[in-house]
């Protein structure tokens, strides 16, 4: 107890250098949690970017591939699984609801996404449902027509154009736009905008399955309706019976009983001739993320080397001030304190020094991540869960604190050496 009160003097009649260490070591600290916290969250967050689904079918092939094109809305599917399938599958007993997805067309780069009603009932990303910044869900052309003409964009391409409800849009035949690619003959009215959640679905265009059909009628072989007129076609006449997609690109299913979800995935598989897959969009996501975990772990090694090389500046900061206690070393020597005992004063204060650092890194470290929650939920699709460091980030500061005691085992050698040398007779400078 009277080393730790020394050591605790001594600091603070140099406190100056040993605040502007702490603040550094309390940096490197806050660098290496937030990195292995936001490491941990991202992987759920990515793991749960689509939650209350119980699994996603489509054509049979690649389970990474209809996970991109589904629920990231990225690439395209090589085939489409057929409507009658999903008509199938949705009368399933342990089927409580399936959710078509139908894609495509973009908008200025955004993907299009043909859908029911339901998805806005149905669609989670870390177990929130959607909301809505503006305006509502486009309407059943079934019941009114007039929803055929009706559009809802994500939170991410409203702000990107500035788009507000009742704005008219003209969506892209296919991904790529130029002369005649444009559904300029079937223009969108926007009546309403999701709320941000981070989730792909921000960077969506989201209309009715019918109206998906009805821009593409009269196409054929990319060629637009208006060209085909142009050159002498007669146009096709609009009949809302018309409209069902023969073919859809995925479905999401929901289960009365997860319990269940192998025997309906076997049932589900056995349709259509076997023509089709389904995915535990869970298990399948885990996968996915293995292909950026050389990314993940390249953080962490970059959060451990900065952590580092602040534990190396504390030593530095000790071994640069020693030539300045050679007097109060040798006052120590005086008092009866054996040579070890003042190597261990030494590493005793550079380990205060380095959980002062700790300390404050951790609590810095939670107040950003609770003042940024919101933003790197909606922004990033990072949902935070602030809280106690895991086990493997307490593993890397009990690590940090070996190497800040190692490091300082050059000044504490330096004070065992000055404290034989000087004894009773310190230098008089």
């Amino acid at each position: 107890m009277m080393w730790l009160n020394l050591a605790l003097r001594s600091a603070w009649s140099r406190r100056q250098a040993l605040v502007m260490v702490i603040v550094s070591v309390s940096v490197s600290v806050l660098i290496l949690l937030g990195v292995q916290q936001l490491r941990e969250d991202a992987k759920r967050s990515f793991s749960n970017a689509l939650s209350g689904v119980d699994l996603i079918v489509g054509p049979r092939g690649s389970a990474t591939e209809l996970m991109l094109y589904s629920v990231f809305q990225i690439g395209r599917p090589s085939r489409n699984m057929g409507y009658e399938g999903y008509e199938a599958l949705a009368q399933l007993s342990q089927v409580q609801w399936a959710v078509p997805i139908q894609l495509g067309d973009s908008y200025l780069g955004h993907p299009v996404l043909g859908s029911t009603p339901a998805i806005f009932a149905h669609f989670k990303s870390q177990g929130r449902g959607l909301q809505w910044a503006q305006g509502r869900a486009f309407a059943d052309p079934l019941t009114q027509p007039e929803a055929l003409s009706e559009v809802v964009l994500g939170a991410e391409v409203a702000k990107r154009f500035g788009h507000k409800l009742n704005d008219k849009l003209v969506l892209t035949h296919g991904q790529s736009s130029g002369l005649g690619t444009e559904h300029e003959d079937h223009p969108m009215t926007v009546v309403g905008i999701l709320a941000s959640t981070g989730a792909p679905i921000d960077r969506s265009v989201i209309v009715s399955l019918q109206a998906f059909e009805a821009i593409h009628v009269g196409w054929g072989m990319g060629i637009s309706p208006s060209a085909f007129k142009a050159a002498g076609g007669a146009q096709q006449a609009l009949d809302i019976k018309d409209l069902q997609p023969s073919s859809l690109s995925a479905v999401w299913v929901g289960l009365h009983n997860r319990a269940e979800v192998f025997s309906v995935r076997r049932k589900i598989e056995s349709l259509e001739r076997g023509q089709l897959m389904a995915v535990m969009p869970g298990v399948a996501l885990d996968e996915l993320w293995q292909i950026v975990k050389v990314v993940e772990n390249t953080l962490l090694l970059v959060g451990m080397l900065v952590a580092v090389s602040a534990m190396l500046s504390v030593a530095a900061v000790l071994l640069v001030a020693m030539a300045g206690r050679r007097k109060e070393l040798a006052i120590l020597r005086a008092m009866g304190a054996a040579p070890l005992a003042l190597m261990g004063f030494v590493l005793l204060e550079s380990l205060l020094v380095c959980l002062a650092g700790i300390v404050l890194g951790f609590v810095l470290c939670q107040a950003f991540l609770l003042l940024g929650q919101d933003l790197l939920r909606t922004e990033f699709g990072v949902l935070v869960q602030a809280g106690w460091p895991p086990l493997q980030a307490w593993w890397a500061l009990g690590a940090l604190c070996g190497v800040a005691l190692l490091a300082s085992l050059v000044p504490a050698w330096r004070a065992y050496s000055l404290s034989l040398s000087d004894g009773l007779h310190p230098p008089s400078v």
